[in-house]
C-alpha cells in the first residue's frame, strides 16, 4: 500500500524535477558551457531569477490565453519586440536619418552603411 506521505513527497520531488526541466528547456541551462566554476554560479543564479519572474507573472496572469509557462515566456518576447519597435519608429520620425536609427537599433558599423 502507497504511504500517503511518500505521495506526497513525490508530489514535491515532481515540481522540482519540472522546474530543473524548464530551465534546462526553457531558459537553455543544458546548453551552458563555460570553464570558471564562478561563472557557471553566477549564470545559475541568474536562471534561476529568471524563472522566480517567469512563474511569478504565470501565477498573477494566469487565464484562458494564459496556459503554459511558454504563454508568458512568448508574451513576455512579444512585449519586448512592441517597446523596440515602437521606439525605432519613433526616432525614425524624429530624426528623418534611416542609417542613424539601423545604426543606433543594430548596432551596425558605422562602415556598414
Amino acid at each position: 500500500m502507497l504511504d500517503p506521505s511518500g505521495l506526497a513527497r513525490y508530489s514535491w520531488r515532481w515540481s522540482c524535477e519540472v522546474v530543473n526541466f524548464d530551465t534546462k528547456t526553457q531558459l537553455g541551462l543544458a546548453d551552458f558551457r563555460v570553464r570558471s566554476y564562478e561563472a557557471v554560479d553566477r549564470y545559475i543564479v541568474v536562471v534561476h531569477l529568471a524563472w522566480a519572474y517567469v512563474e511569478q507573472r504565470f501565477d498573477r496572469e494566469r487565464s484562458s490565453q494564459i496556459q503554459t509557462y511558454g504563454d508568458i515566456i512568448r508574451q513576455h518576447r512579444n512585449e519586448h519586440a512592441v517597446d523596440w519597435l515602437t521606439s525605432v519608429v519613433d526616432m525614425a520620425i524624429e530624426t528623418g536619418d534611416v542609417d542613424l536609427v539601423l545604426q543606433r537599433f543594430l548596432r551596425l558599423d558605422s562602415q556598414a552603411t
